[in-house]
This record gives C-alpha cells, structure tokens and sequence, in this order.
C-alpha cells in the first residue's frame, strides 16, 4: 500500500491493515485517526508516539498476539518471514525450551525482533533477558513491539 492510499482509505480498512501489523485494534485505530502523515518517517514516528501512550493492557494484548519464536506459524505470514534467520538447531531448541520459563516469570510472551538475527543470538538474548527484573523487561519488551511495528509498516506502507 502507498502512503497516499493509506491517507485516502476508510478509516475501517486502515485500522484492519494496522491491526494485522500490529496485533493491537486500539492502536491501530489511534494511528488510522491520525492521519494524513507526511512520509512513512511520521507515520512510523506517530505509531510509536502512541504505542507510548496505551495503556499496559493493551499493549500487553499486542505482546501476546505474537506467536513464540520457533512454534507453529502460518507459512507465508510476517512472523515467519521475521523468523526465517532462526533455522533449526540446538540453540532454536532451547529457545523453544526456555519460552514457558520466561512466560511463567514475567506473565507475557517473549518478544524480540527476530528479524535478521540467529537462533544463537535469540537464545542469548533470551537468557540474558530472563535475569532482570520485570519492570526493565517490560519496557524492554515495549522496545521490541515497536522495533517489529516499525519493521512491518516499512515493509507495508510505501
């Protein structure tokens, strides 16, 4: 989709594109009303000016509508395009292995923009993450949603 369809389109539609960028109605529907941006830079720049703004339980609905790293998801989907780096292998089994311990700890799903990275580097960043205390995670974690965010709009929007 260009940028000027974005612009242009019902405000129905761009928040139904938005939502399966996002995984998150609400802050599909806060970037749908505040359009028309300039460029994709604004678009990306008001997407995460009000990821900042939902509250946590929304934000926390957007974690959780990402599927784990390594489980089951539908061929051709973003989650596995993002995940393509993250092939088979022993470290690819201990993140599977490690995600319901992190789930359990902190109460969310673990998020990380898997896009370009190994499953060595997500093992490690994974266990790194399971050491901190959850209000750092948290915020780290709102960090990674709006990396992938900004991932899928420049993929998306044009």
């Amino acid at each position: 989709m260009t940028l000027d369809e974005l612009n242009a389109a019902a405000a129905d539609a761009v928040v139904a594109e938005l939502e399966s960028l996002f995984g998150s109605a609400p802050l599909a529907a806060a970037v749908a009303d505040a359009r028309p941006f300039a460029s994709v830079d604004d678009l990306c720049a008001a997407a995460s000016s009000l990821l900042a703004e939902q509250s946590d339980a929304e934000v926390l609905e957007a974690v959780n509508a990402h599927p784990p790293i390594g489980g089951t998801v539908a061929a051709g989907s973003r989650s596995a395009s993002e995940q393509a780096g993250a092939t088979e292998s022993a470290d690819l089994d201990a993140v599977r292995a490690l995600q319901p311990t992190y789930r359990e700890h902190f109460g969310w799903n673990f998020l990380i923009r898997a896009a370009g990275r190994s499953s060595a580097e997500i093992r490690a960043e994974l266990e790194r993450r399971l050491t901190v205390d959850p209000a750092e995670e948290w915020q780290f974690s709102i960090g990674q949603l709006d990396a992938i965010n900004q991932l899928r709009l420049r993929g998306a929007v044009n």
